[in-house]
């Protein structure tokens, strides 16, 4: 049996966008909207956000495989290269959005076609991995 760890799934499903601005004014602004009303205060504009810092840019391609019946080969030529780069199967999992056991599955290399793939994958050119994510992201499912 798997432990599954739930902030896996929350960090998994949130998009965050950091546009380098602090909220902090405009947020409490709207907290005090409905206690002006009442008081039928005048009218105030709510502030703008104030920029403290540059807006985060994306890291990468987004890649999500999934779960599948089976991987075809760029999808395991994709994993085999990833652990070549030194990632372990849980990050794998994490990049992909793959289940644990699916990647440990085909980290085995039991078959032919797995293991000629292997090699292939161990014995050419050390791959960059921002050109692996970008393979692995035209293989994404929706």
């Amino acid at each position: 049996m798997e432990i599954v760890n739930v902030n896996d799934f929350i960090v998994d499903r949130r998009d965050i966008i950091d546009d380098g601005c602090d909220y902090g004014a405009v947020i409490m602004n709207s907290l005090n909207e409905a206690a002006r009303a009442r008081c039928r205060a005048d009218y105030i504009r709510p502030p703008k956000p104030i920029k403290v810092a540059e807006p985060a840019v994306g890291s990468g391609p987004v890649v999500k495989i999934g779960e599948r019946a089976s991987y075809g080969r760029k999808v395991m030529t994709g994993v085999y290269q990833l652990h070549r780069l030194g990632h372990s199967a849980d990050e794998i999992a994490r990049m992909l959005k793959m289940p644990l056991d699916r990647v440990k599955h085909v980290l085995k290399h039991d078959t032919a076609i797995r293991r000629k793939l292997f090699g292939e994958v161990m014995s050419g050119a050390r791959p960059v991995e921002g050109d692996v994510m970008r393979g692995l992201a035209a293989e994404s499912r929706v």
